[in-house]
């Protein structure tokens, strides 16, 4: 280097790292739409108590009455449970179903915003605000590994 020179360099990136962050980069272009849509939990989210589960929280009831010890009254506080194909239990989904139907009666622009970057579940068509698998421009620097 001569006296008062500069020196410059490029970075160089290996030809299968810039592969690997141009497909990494594409296949989250590609989920974007996905990621931004609402999907439903099919079936319970959590378990409902089992009939031994029940009988044991009957008998200390029934022993905590026998001291005269507060007790539920034989009151059920949790809701039915549901089943689900031989599974029963709970569900999130009526009450999240409810609260998204609110919103989109309360603020409907903001919703049909949010929804621009999803895509429509039944014909799969992506919103006009999603990334519509448009070619992954990454451009890095190549080449040598430094003048």
């Amino acid at each position: 280097m001569a006296k008062g020179g500069t020196t410059t360099t490029k970075p160089y990136v290996p030809k299968f790292a810039e592969t690997g962050m141009q497909q990494i980069i594409g296949m989250g272009t590609d989920l974007q739409p996905l990621a931004s849509t609402y999907i439903p939990d099919y079936g319970p989210q959590v378990a409902a108590l089992s009939p031994m589960e029940q009988a044991s929280m009957q008998g200390t009831d029934m022993m905590a009455g026998a001291f005269g010890m507060p007790t539920s009254g034989g009151q059920q506080y949790l809701p039915q449970a549901q089943n689900y194909g031989g599974i029963q239990g709970y569900s999130s989904r009526p009450m999240t179903e409810q609260m998204i139907g609110q919103f989109k009666s309360e603020r409907p622009e903001q919703a049909n915003y949010i929804e621009s970057f999803g895509m429509d579940p039944v014909t799969g068509e992506v919103g006009s605000r999603a990334a519509k698998n448009q070619p992954v421009a990454l451009e890095l620097q190549g080449g040598g590994r430094g003048k």
